[in-house]
């Protein structure tokens, strides 16, 4: 093929076909998610489904890019991959439907992957194909930096930052998901056409030419050891294959740092600070540690910097073990400095590693298979076999041991030694053998782990000893005072903790700083509901002014149960919970007694509450209690305007809905009043934050709970009771629906 654009202008083209790939890729999956969210609920089997979907589809468009290089000469790949990009277009915009809601009675996995697979799975294969591909065809082409094309993914990984940050900041907060999607069909349009000049590009040079051609990079051994050093050329040579062993270092360099984003977002979000939408900062750190890896020139760390992460990392460690989160000012920051320097020098190591563009195409897959099997081992296999975090503990170990063998020069001679004597004697001093048993699988995980990277590092055995010691101890680190843990169980959704205080006789159950529940287990005290659900408070007062009128009550989150000691005999009540692991610790009577003491036996249903709702009868429910807001993280398809008329239609026309909209970071009350009012519903509202000291130590807890009826007559007294307020709006936001929503006017902080 001749070359039709100049070198100055084919570059420009290949990394803005690079980044607008990476772009629709990140824009893709946050967008479809949102499709099928009011579809699906929130269930955690279904969201690992469409997270896994999207790895194995990314890892086969890695495959088929390696494929494709290592089969054809270059007119064929061009001709082929034109192929891949344009039948696509046949079915955009997207278009996700599926034959009606899924199986209620059966696994909706099958489901999922069907309407994923005709949905959104050719354009999305297509745009995995690219990146890997469009470096491997730049190396072909005419222009002076063809011979090391590697720094084309800072402009890949850009783009996916792009994606990452302009969707919740530009995107969803201006247009509906349907201008979304057809904005993202004409974008993918533009992108055939570009790839289109990219290949235009391309010369005929075959992977033979490539392999033996001269490369002016530095050579390995010296940019290992002397990363400062000048860069003297390399003399022309045959590029050997890259070796099983190399391979799997390439996987292992992207699994830890993988490992250690979805460990750091998870405890982040769960245990410190549940800000919606923080799960994007460390992701974008992840991002830009790739990008800066992979520039020209590559920028070093000064030696003090990567002499004490290891110290840092033995205070992340000891932090975690101790479950210190306090004051967030120094431990936020903490945990994100140190996670970010650590995935750049691994990811650092991977790109001093690259081979010669020859191989460019399987140095990739290995990267992607890397970063699938750090989500298989997070968001799969750790809460199936763990029963607390500890793979975030784990895979700091596993990385401070590596750290000597990433050739950071002398800064480590002092402090890596030091730090891991410091680890050991720290973890021997909370030795308690009696838990080891808690977690046996995730111990053979981890030890198995550690032997893998052993074998592929080549560490010396003293290393090796040393970490399966370090990987056991950890696992069995406790303090006495943390003796008032009765439970630890772990789930799909987090880490649950039922704890018992002495002095007050309370136990209460806790998913990361939330207290989801506080039953008060005092003799002549158990069925006194507290926390946000008191008789001063507002739900409380509720209840008092008219639940004898109540004869079908529903909840959305059970909790504890707490609400039930408000039942009366005759009436039905029913609670939709999504986890069942808050369903067995609240119905355990060691732990909680409101559901097995109470006088009326709830029906507790299982799954997202929308989607078992829908399965109720019509016009039979006199309140429904929407409790679903306290834990910090908003399952946003329960409260748009297609949710709400759902409820209503569920109610009888005196019905009530009432929603707990208490929450540290979000001011929900302007969704509820603009739904209120395009629903031409009667709104109140309380805000019950005047508690006193005494009434703190009573168990009562700060709350903010709605009321919405369509007459204002079903209120009785409530409408005139100065406590209750007529909702209106503080911030400007529009409705949601299920086809638009916005967060980020309504997050505190940024307000």
């Amino acid at each position: 093929m001749n070359v039709a654009l100049p070198p100055k202008i084919l570059l420009p083209i290949y990394a803005l076909s690079l980044g607008l790939s990476a772009l629709l890729l990140f824009w893709v999956q946050l967008m479809v998610a949102k499709m099928l969210l009011p579809l699906l609920g929130g269930a955690p089997a279904v969201w690992n489904t469409c997270l896994f979907f999207f790895q194995a589809l990314l890892l086969l468009g890695y495959g088929y890019s390696d494929w494709i290089t290592q089969r054809f000469c270059l007119k064929n790949q061009v001709w082929l991959q034109g192929l891949v990009l344009l039948i696509p277009l046949a079915v955009l915009p997207l278009k996700i439907a599926g034959d009606g809601l899924p199986p209620v009675d059966a696994n909706p996995i099958p489901w999922v992957l069907a309407v994923l697979l005709l949905g959104v799975g050719l354009p999305f294969f297509a745009l995995s194909t690219l990146a890997p591909l469009l470096q491997a065809w730049f190396s072909s082409t005419a222009h002076p930096q063809a011979q090391d094309p590697y720094f084309l993914y800072g402009a890949s990984n850009f783009g996916s930052l792009m994606g990452l940050l302009g969707y919740p900041l530009l995107l969803e907060p201006q247009l509906t998901l349907t201008h979304q999607n057809q904005l993202w069909a004409g974008l993918y349009g533009c992108l055939v056409l570009l790839v289109g000049l990219c290949a235009s590009g391309v010369q005929g040079k075959e992977l033979g030419e490539i392999r033996n051609r001269p490369r002016d990079i530095t050579k390995r051994a010296e940019q290992f050891n002397h990363p400062d050093a000048p860069v003297a050329p390399d003399q022309s040579f045959a590029a050997p294959a890259p070796t099983p062993r190399l391979q799997l270092r390439w996987v292992m360099l992207a699994f830890i740092p993988a490992s250690w984003l979805l460990s750091v977002t998870t405890y982040i979000t769960t245990d410190i600070a549940a800000i919606p939408l923080f799960w994007a900062i460390p992701l974008s750190l992840y991002l830009i540690t790739f990008i800066v890896s992979f520039a020209r020139p590559q920028a070093t760390l000064p030696k003090l910097i990567t002499g004490a992460l290891p110290l840092a990392g033995v205070v992340l460690v000891m932090l975690l073990l101790l479950k210190i989160t306090q004051p967030l000012g120094f431990i936020l920051p903490l945990h994100l400095i140190v996670f970010t320097i650590a995935a750049y020098l691994f990811h650092q190591k991977l790109a001093q590693s690259r081979p010669n563009p020859a191989y460019l195409t399987r140095f990739y897959l290995a990267i992607a298979l890397g970063g699938m099997l750090g989500g298989l081992v997070n968001s799969l296999i750790a809460p199936l076999v763990l029963t607390t975090v500890l793979e975030y503990p784990w895979i700091i170990v596993v990385s401070l041991l590596l750290l000597p063998d990433l050739e950071l020069g002398t800064g480590l001679r002092l402090t890596w030694p030091l730090s891991m004597g410091l680890l050991l004697g720290c973890l021997l001093i909370g030795l308690n053998l009696t838990i080891a048993q808690q977690s046996a699988w995730g111990f053979l995980m981890a030890f198995g782990l550690l032997i893998g990277l052993a074998w592929i590092w080549g560490l010396r055995k003293w290393r090796i000893g040393l970490g399966l010691v370090l990987v056991g101890l950890l696992g069995q680190f406790s303090l006495s005072s943390l003796g008032n843990v009765l439970a630890t169980e772990r789930s799909f959704f987090g880490v649950y903790q039922v704890l018992a205080d002495s002095e007050t006789g309370f136990h209460s159950l806790i998913h990361g700083t939330t207290v989801h529940g506080r039953q008060n287990m005092t003799p002549g005290q158990t069925q006194v509901p507290l926390t946000y659900f008191t008789p001063t408070g507002p739900i409380g007062q509720v209840f008092t002014a008219m639940g004898d009128r109540f004869q079908n009550v529903a909840i959305l989150g059970l909790g504890i149960g707490t609400l039930i000691s408000y039942a009366q005999p005759g009436q039905a009540w029913s609670f939709y919970e999504i986890d069942p692991l808050v369903v067995n610790l609240a119905q355990n009577p060691k732990y909680f007694t409101y559901l097995t003491s109470a006088t009326t036996k709830p029906q507790i249903t299982l799954g997202d509450g929308r989607l078992g709702l829908a399965q109720a009868p019509d016009h039979r429910l006199d309140l429904l209690v929407m409790d679903a807001f306290s834990s910090d993280a908003i399952p946003i398809h329960l409260i748009t305007q297609e949710a709400l008329e759902l409820y209503f239609t569920k109610l009888k026309p005196t019905g009530l809905v009432a929603i707990n909209i208490t929450n540290r970071f979000l001011d929900l009350e302007p969704v509820i009043a603009a739904l209120s009012e395009r629903l031409n519903l009667f709104s109140i509202i309380q805000s019950d934050q005047q508690v006193s000291e005494a009434e703190l130590r009573a168990g009562k807890t700060p709350s903010r709970w709605v009321l919405l009826t369509k007459d204002a007559e079903n209120l009785a007294d409530l409408r005139t009771d100065p406590r209750w307020r007529k909702l209106v709006g503080t911030v400007q936001i529009s409705a949601w629906t299920d086809d638009f929503s916005q967060l980020l006017p309504l997050i505190r902080p940024l307000r």
